[in-house]
């Protein structure tokens, strides 16, 4: 018979540094109305997060090793995790280099929706703390509202400011591990570290208003995400 179980978890964290280009033109005043294309590429820096997250799933049957007190219980989970981050910021130079650096904000929050694989392992040494691996994969959706793009050469001006907000949907991978003790009969604690990537995404933000020159719509592209976090939180079974 299967146990089910229910949870929920809390933790913080931190995000890596990613690749970033922007990239659009601008088109200059004249019967030819020319356009000056802009490629600014760099990177964000590093930023810490807060993650929060609820779960459920089943728990097989324990499958012992012959006659050693050394067991496996499978696992298969079902979570949503959401992620608030400090905005990630980038210095991108621009090509050509004579229009200077773009320096991007871009206030981010991910939603991730996984199903997850688990290994619970039980040990001779207690029969009340246990040792667990994890793996999962699924679907993140990164929200950016209020993004900023400026150049110091045109103080007081967001290249996105006809459309600052967009959003992107991409695979995402975990990996987990933890160890969760007994604190009840269906109750139990757990703390672990997870590494969650998101991949590579791309977003649309709005053209430059007057009195700025006449631009595209920007496009906005971002490496792959990657996620170190550390969470604890509480299972429940019935």
């Amino acid at each position: 018979m299967k146990n089910r179980s229910c949870g929920l978890f809390g933790g913080a964290g931190a995000a890596s540094s990613v690749s970033a280009r922007q990239e659009g033109g601008s088109y200059l005043p004249g019967p030819l109305n020319t356009r000056v294309g802009v490629d600014a590429q760099g990177r964000t820096g590093g930023e810490p997060v807060g993650v929060l997250g609820l779960q459920a799933g089943y728990e097989g049957k324990r499958q012992a090793f012959g006659p050693s007190e050394w067991a496996l219980k499978p696992a298969a989970e079902r979570e949503g995790i959401h992620i608030g981050q400090q905005p990630p910021v980038g210095a991108m130079p621009v090509n050509p280099g004579v229009l200077g650096t773009q320096d991007v904000t871009l206030p981010m929050t991910v939603g991730v929706v996984l199903a997850n694989a688990v290994l619970t392992v039980q040990t001779p040494w207690s029969s009340r703390i246990f040792p667990y691996l994890g793996v999962g994969a699924g679907v993140a959706r990164l929200s950016i509202q209020g993004a900023n793009s400026t150049n110091t050469s045109e103080p007081g001006i967001n290249h996105f400011d006809s459309g600052p907000d967009a959003s992107a949907t991409a695979f995402a991978l975990q990996f987990k591990a933890g160890v969760k003790g007994e604190v009840a009969r269906n109750l139990l604690r757990f703390a672990e570290y997870r590494h969650l990537s998101i991949n590579p995404t791309q977003y649309t933000f709005g053209e430059t208003l007057l009195p700025h020159l006449p631009t595209d719509s920007w496009a906005v592209s971002l490496g792959r995400q990657s996620y170190n976090l550390f969470v604890a939180g509480l299972q429940f079974r019935f």
